[in-house]
């Protein structure tokens, strides 16, 4: 497959202004940004009740229900990913297929999405950069000068970052202490981050790197989270391989090649034995409904 470089078409930006107070709720075939350029009221995802004002920021992903309440009127800047933006891959010379740094940075986001609880943007300084980066957004695609494309996926590619600074910041899970969860929840971003880099993940290097032995840390962490750190590994792995199968073409032995499979085999065995069918079975299946 020819690659073709990630460009504006990926995503889609749209001005919205809601003029019913209550709009029926839906959802979209992809993940969306929105952000509120004006007005206030009650953004309603999957049945939540979230305040919104100007200058709020909400990720919302393909299972997500909303729909808004306006107690002023409502002006919205909304970033649609598009489907050619998950079909994207790109030719490696150690790989046969790899996405973009940019598609990992998104594929980090939406797997840890269940982090994000309504307006993601509670910090003044990451407030006041957000809408910089949105007004200079549309002030590209306004002008449509030369360069805007690359222009204009930069500024995305930092709200994902933004985006992703904010879920480094909230733990995952219940621990007892303060410590405890600053320690957890840094062994979980390592991980996130190192996915990719077998020797990175290997127990005994994630230890090292939080200068514990191996034994301990395994043990902290089970005492912490609940969930031993290969089982946390693979059930992130897998959550990671779900991604791709649902918003990408890549074949299933090229993603069991990236995140160190043995081989399709060896991922479809745990599809089977974790969700109760093959990973082409689970493509199939969730693409068609």
């Amino acid at each position: 497959m020819k690659a073709v470089p990630p460009n504006y078409q990926d995503f889609e930006l749209v001005i919205k202004k809601i003029l019913t107070k209550n709009a029926k709720p839906h959802h979209h075939h992809y993940f969306e940004l929105i952000y509120i350029l004006q007005g206030e009221g009650k953004h309603i995802i999957n049945g939540n009740q979230f305040e919104y004002k100007k200058g709020d920021l909400f990720l919302l992903n393909t299972d997500d229900q909303h729909t808004f309440k306006t107690a002023i009127p409502t002006e919205l800047c909304i970033i649609d990913f598009t489907g050619s933006f998950f079909t994207f891959i790109r030719s490696d010379e150690k790989r046969n297929y790899q996405s973009s740094g940019f598609f990992e940075q998104m594929e980090y986001i939406f797997n840890n999405q269940y982090r994000l609880k309504g307006n993601i943007v509670t910090n003044e300084n990451d407030k006041q950069l957000t809408e910089i980066l949105i007004e200079r957004l549309l002030w590209e695609k306004e002008k449509n000068e030369y360069g805007k494309d690359e222009v204009c996926r930069n500024i995305v590619f930092l709200l994902l970052q933004l985006i992703t600074r904010y879920i480094h910041t909230h733990s995952i899970f219940p621990v007892k202490t303060k410590r405890a969860e600053r320690v957890v929840r840094d062994i979980i971003n390592y991980i996130h981050q190192n996915i990719y880099n077998k020797e990175n993940i290997k127990i005994e290097n994630i230890a090292r790197r939080f200068y514990k032995s191996k034994d301990h840390i395994s043990l902290y962490f089970k005492k912490q989270a609940g969930i031993t750190l290969k089982d946390y590994i693979l059930s992130y792995k897998l959550e990671l391989a779900k991604t791709r199968l649902l918003y990408s073409d890549l074949p299933v032995a090229s993603i069991a090649s990236e995140l160190d499979f043995a081989d399709e085999s060896h991922l479809n065995k745990l599809f089977k034995s974790k969700l109760g069918v093959t990973a082409n079975a689970y493509r199939k299946r969730n693409k068609n409904e």
